[in-house]
């Protein structure tokens, strides 16, 4: 990692940015799919103003037989990031909106979040759901049965 990189992490974390790992994995029905799309997954990623992506490692693309019903032999591809992200809403839109595997919170160890930034968070999940809902593929029920 350069020091150009390595300062802006530090300024970053001195505004009280998170240092976040973020996996993320591809299935595809051939390799030129796999690496593309997941290319192109990562550089939307990037274009987020309230992240800063500081380190990318794509793995080699695998081969999978029988990953799903239906389906003999697909690829898959991993990309291990690490990110400097703004605050929590960010990391809950990265959450819904791209879909990693994995997320693991580096630093800080303690988080202080205001009531404002919780009730976004809320609303934003719960519009998540209800869009769900909408489209039919699943929902809340309104009234519980007795």
């Amino acid at each position: 990692m350069d020091s150009e990189i390595k300062f802006k992490i530090k300024e970053l974390s001195k505004k009280k940015w998170m240092k976040v790992s973020l996996i993320f994995e591809v299935l595809g029905t051939t390799r030129e799919i796999v690496e593309k799309s997941l290319k192109e997954h990562i550089e939307k990623l990037e274009k987020i103003k309230t992240i800063f992506l500081y380190k990318k490692d794509f793995s080699k693309i695998e081969e999978v037989e029988k990953p799903m019903k239906n389906v003999e032999k697909a690829y898959s591809q991993i990309v291990e990031t690490e990110a400097m992200i703004k605050d929590i809403k960010t990391l809950i839109i990265i959450a819904i909106s791209y879909g990693p595997s994995s997320i693991e919170i580096l630093e800080p160890k303690k988080i202080e979040i205001s009531a404002g930034e919780i009730q976004d968070i809320s609303n934003m999940i719960s519009g998540v759901i209800h869009r769900f809902a909408a489209s039919g593929i699943g929902g809340i029920i309104a009234t519980p049965q007795k």
